[in-house]
């Protein structure tokens, strides 16, 4: 079985001419997720930024994009000078900018879903903003992972979301 469920999940292959190359800035107007599991708090994803960063770097390997680094930028909203110099360092075609503006977990415990407002952005290497969209999701997990894993609601609005960077 778990040798059938990596092949049904095939890599997407870029069009041709399509920004293949990219690095992944992400930032939090939030500064703490809600903590409560042992993975959270001793591997650091109670950061929003490091969620966003590893979700979003994921998400584009399976959509085909060549991910060459990431950044969390300690800013809640990264500048575009700090965002096209990682692009220009990297030698990426554009960078793929993820910040989280909004999470209320209120929901979380008892409707099994949280609001998550994302704004995903694409930068080229100088300064360029060749595409900008904002995600709003109310992503529902199952109960066991709403009660152990805060995180999750947060990874499945960046899978949702990432779908639509082109």
């Amino acid at each position: 079985m778990s040798l059938v469920l990596p092949a049904c999940a095939a890599r997407q292959v870029r069009p041709q001419g399509a920004i293949r190359k990219v690095v992944v800035v992400a930032g939090s107007r939030v500064d703490v997720l809600p903590t409560g599991t042992f993975r959270q708090d001793i591997i650091g994803e109670s950061n929003p930024r490091t969620v966003l960063a590893r979700q979003t770097e994921a998400e584009l390997l399976t959509r085909g994009f060549e991910v060459v680094a990431t950044r969390q930028s300690q800013a809640p909203v990264p500048l575009t000078d700090e965002v096209s110099s990682f692009v220009q360092q990297n030698k990426a075609e554009a960078a793929v900018v993820v910040i989280l503006d909004w999470l209320d977990v209120s929901g979380a415990s008892v409707l099994g879903r949280v609001d998550v407002v994302l704004r995903l952005g694409m930068v080229d290497p100088n300064g360029q903003v060749l595409w900008t969209d904002t995600f709003r999701s109310q992503p529902i997990v199952s109960a066991y992972q709403s009660a152990t894993d805060w995180n999750s609601f947060l990874r499945r609005a960046v899978i949702d979301a990432v779908q639509v960077v082109p």
